[in-house]
């Protein structure tokens, strides 16, 4: 049936673009795009603008208009006296050298014809039903109803229109503001002869889509989940091309952004375009642009804050009238909440719900409880809308309040202030905790707390900053948990031991969806966790993937953990959880458990992190005088206009970038790479003779490993040195570390860097072959000489010399075997790029791979296929032994 309807619809569209065409030819478009191209003035712009939509509207249409310039408008279309048609009164300004993809220019052009449209009223003039305000190279079309309001205030009336946005600073003001501005515009330059021309027939069919729904009228949004859900509705029906195509959280994020306009980077129809709709990540989906603009410029779009944050609540319900109910997105999703609960009753009693006091401490609008029915229950959130959106949800609550948990009676205990007024608290629950905190009776905390991070960076540089601020967070720092009350939801578990205290509650469970990093240790979670698991003990929990949340990326885990108030509790060093993931098909949803896996708690002195740097505070090493060396953001790019946060050691081998400790982290190539001068980006170390084969141990650790959305998060051992497997280890990292992808070693021969005798020379010390085979394959080669030249009086560097004095495993023997055969058969094709790429610097001897690589992408050797064989078995069977050493918990 969805098809048949998709097909109607587009062979009705068809139908009317053909008709449209007629009425506006492509030979005409052309005209007008010539005339606009050389236009010298404003007037020529006035001019081709004028007869086209004279064409269109006067000459190639039956109803009767008339373009006539009543006040001195660019243009005015109605309808002749004595037509039946009356809906359209069309006004039309024009302009050169604005851009009206601003919102300045934009507001501009409607200042000028709200001025005109006051001159009209006060003269008993009809008042436009369109706006159309346009330049040399794009246009825009208004409902004129949506400004109406303006004509009944307090401006600059009287002046001149055309000056009115220079004059007339209070109502500019108040334009750049209104909503209703944020339209797109149509573009009719660039792309090709047809998009323009398409372009400007999306003009015209936008404008008559006005008049037929009947430009007069505008309609203020009410915000409520009954008017939200019809005009959604609509939306549904009239949107999509090909609406089999298009997820329904998709939908849903489409319609609540053309509503609100809040992220307009990310979402508009393309200028060229409005039948493509642009979403996050450059996707494009079908829709019909023209319909959606005349519906959308109907309803007057002006929100309070507030109201934003009504329609975002309300979203939520509009996703779950499909299949999305299971899977949810804005907040826990229903299927996510019926597992929650089902380990709450393993963990608990099949009817934990009947004899609990539960308390859902960030509820939203009840997505986790209102499946069910509580005996005693308490609901509060953050936002007071929230709580007046879930109403009808779980009727048998014994309180829905809002309440901020993290700020709202931290400081307050019950011994002190006895009296349940003192408190923001209902008094309902007041009592009912101390109530708890005398016949022990069980309490659950059992909520989806927010994961904001107060120090997390996004991917467009910007960060959450003062989003952390709390009580909570105060009092953590107080108590030397300050790295981790950045967290938000470790603020929620301090809060809940906190309360467990000052009610002196004894029978207490905590469920709470978070992130499961703090199971990992790390520096950053290793007081907190010491704090909280001497007082709670893990039970029970399950990983699943955060995709199955809305607006987060799928490449990390989310766990649902149940905790239990315990005495002589410590913090475990590994927990295990199941791997779930849901299913949804046959019109049933359910969870699926595929696997299991255990998170292991690595704590500074063991994190192999702290291992590799080891040697470097044994030793005392001079820094290497700044703007000597290179300051490298990859292995040919040098870091410019910033700080560089890498500092070079004099004898160093290079700079080893080594984020953090886990396995996300070190398979970017932002968070783990290897350069041989110094990285601008800091947060790793020099690599030195002392620590050498440490250096390549953590690479090759933090680079061999795969990740899973599953482990991710988990963080590395230091190995166990006494294996006998390790020193066979230590050789293959050093083969793996020279040719893996993150290595980014060179030579540089530039006159600002040294680290040899010769200025304007820098030695890369990781060339694997020595000086003398160099010299054999380049010495009788006169296209080769300034390599030769190069390496007169130089020796081995640090890497041959090791190679020449260690054993390989097979494995690592192939990959030197491989490499080397690259090198030769790009030896000879250097010649041709000494001109042209002089920044890869291959007249370098010591050349290192990352530039023998650049040679290979101009002229491939025929080993490089088997080079890349080899080295992936490599790779293979060093991930296998970062388990057997024990730096991954298998």
């Amino acid at each position: 049936m969805a098809k048949l309807e998709t097909i109607w619809r587009q062979k009705t569209d068809d139908q009317h673009r053909k008709a449209l065409k007629k009425r506006l030819t492509k030979k005409s478009a052309q005209v007008l795009f010539n005339s606009l191209k050389s236009a010298a003035n404003e007037k020529d712009i006035e001019n081709a603008w004028r007869k086209v939509f004279t064409e269109y509207y006067v000459e190639n249409y039956d109803e009767g208009f008339e373009i006539t310039s009543p006040e001195n408008v660019d243009g005015f279309i109605s309808a002749r006296s004595g037509a039946l048609i009356f809906a359209l009164r069309l006004l039309l300004e024009f302009k050169q050298g604005t851009d009206l993809t601003r919102v300045n220019d934009r507001a501009r052009i409607t200042c000028q014809c709200i001025h005109y449209m006051h001159a009209f009223k006060e003269k008993g003039y009809e008042l436009p039903t369109v706006i159309v305000g346009a330049d040399e190279n794009q246009a825009f079309v208004l409902l004129a109803g949506n400004f109406y309001k303006y004509l009944e205030r307090d401006y600059e009336w009287g002046i001149a229109p055309s000056s009115a946005y220079k004059r007339d600073l209070k109502l500019m003001r108040n334009l750049q503001d209104d909503a209703n501005l944020a339209v797109y515009p149509f573009q009719f330059v660039g792309g090709n002869v047809n998009e323009r021309y398409n372009s400007l027939l999306d003009l015209f069919d936008s404008i008559d889509s006005i008049v037929q729904a009947d430009g007069k009228e505008t309609y203020k949004v009410a915000v409520s989940p009954a008017t939200i859900v019809g005009m959604f509705d609509e939306f549904n029906h009239i949107a999509f091309r090909e609406p089999d195509k298009i997820q329904p959280v998709k939908a849903v994020n489409m319609f609540m952004q053309m509503l609100t306009g809040k992220n307009s980077n990310d979402y508009y129809f393309l200028p060229r375009n409005r039948n493509l709709y642009h979403l996050p990540g450059d996707e494009k989906a079908k829709v019909y642009g023209v319909r959606l603009e005349a519906y959308l410029n109907h309803y007057d779009r002006n929100f309070t804050p507030k109201e934003v944050d009504q329609l975002t609540a309300i979203a939520d319900r509009l996703i779950e009238a499909n299949e999305r109910r299971f899977k949810g997105d804005f907040w826990t999703p229903t299927i996510w909440a019926q597992r929650a609960d089902e380990l709450l009753k393993e963990v608990i009693a099949d009817d934990y719900k009947d004899d609990s006091l539960v308390w859902d401490c960030a509820a939203g609008v009840r997505n986790l409880t209102r499946e069910f029915n509580y005996d005693e229950l308490f609901i509060s959130t953050y936002h007071e809308d929230e709580v007046y959106l879930g109403e009808g949800y779980n009727p048998e609550a014994k309180a829905a309040f809002q309440y901020d948990f993290l700020n709202d009676d931290v400081l307050l205990n019950p011994k002190d202030k006895p009296d349940p007024h003192d408190w923001k608290m209902p008094e309902s629950l007041f009592n009912a905790l101390i109530d708890a905190g005398k016949t022990n009776k069980r309490v659950v905390f059992y909520t989806n707390p927010p994961y904001g991070t107060a120090t997390n960076v996004k991917a467009d540089g910007t960060s959450k900053k003062g989003i952390a601020k709390s009580k909570v967070n105060e009092l953590m720092v107080k108590q030397g948990i300050s790295k981790a009350s950045q967290q938000l939801y470790c603020q929620f578990f301090t809060r809940i031991v906190k309360l467990v205290d000052d009610f002196e509650l004894k029978n207490v469970y905590i469920g709470f969806f978070t992130k499961p990093r703090f199971f990992a240790g790390g520096d950053y979670f290793e007081k907190f966790n010491q704090f909280f698991f001497s007082r709670f003990k893990f039970v029970k929990g399950n990983l699943l993937n955060a995709g199955e949340f809305s607006d987060t990326a799928n490449t990390w885990p989310i766990t649902f953990a149940v905790y239990q108030l315990g005495t002589g509790c410590t913090d475990q060093p590994t927990n295990q959880f199941t791997i779930e993931q849901s299913d949804y098909s046959n019109g049933k949803a359910k969870v699926d458990v595929v696997g299991t896996h255990t998170m292991q708690k690595v704590y500074n002195n063991d994190a192999l992190s702290t291992w590799a740097r080891e040697p470097l505070k044994q030793g005392c090493f001079v820094k290497m005088v700044k703007g000597t060396y290179p300051q490298l953001s990859s292995a040919l790019n040098e870091s410019r206009g910033k700080k560089p946060r890498g500092r070079l050691h004099q004898g160093s081998l290079g700079y080893m970038v080594s984020n953090s400790n886990n396995i996300g982290e070190g398979t970017t190539n932002s968070g783990v790479w290897l350069v041989s001068g110094s990285a601008y980006k800091g947060n790793g170390f020099n690599v030195m003779p002392e620590n050498f084969d440490r250096a390549c141990v953590n690479f090759t650790a933090r680079r061999a490993i795969a990740p899973t959305w599953y482990n991710e998060q988990d963080n590395y051992h230091a190995p166990d040195t006494s294996n006998p497997k390790y020193q066979e280890f230590v050789n293959d990292a050093l083969v793996f570390t020279l040719f893996e992808n993150a290595s980014y070693q060179a030579a540089y021969r530039d006159e600002d860097w040294s680290n040899t005798n010769v200025p304007g020379k820098w030695a890369n010390q990781w060339f694997w072959l020595p000086i003398g085979l160099v010299k054999e394959h380049v010495e009788n080669d006169s296209n080769l000489n300034p390599i030769y030249d190069d390496l007169r009086g130089d020796q081995d560097r640090f890497i041959a010399k090791q190679i020449a004095h260690r054993s390989f495993s097979n494995e690592a023997q192939a990959v030197l075997d491989a490499a080397e055969k690259v090198w030769l058969e790009t030896l000879p094709n250097r010649a041709m790029l000494f001109d042209d790429y002089p920044k890869y610097y291959l007249e370098a001897w010591d050349a290192g791979w990352f530039q023998i690589k650049q040679i290979n992408h101009l002229y491939p050797a025929a080993s490089y296929d088997q080079f890349r064989e080899c080295f992936e078995k490599l790779k293979q069977k060093s991930g296998q032994l970062v388990y057997d050493l024990g730096m991954l918990n298998k």
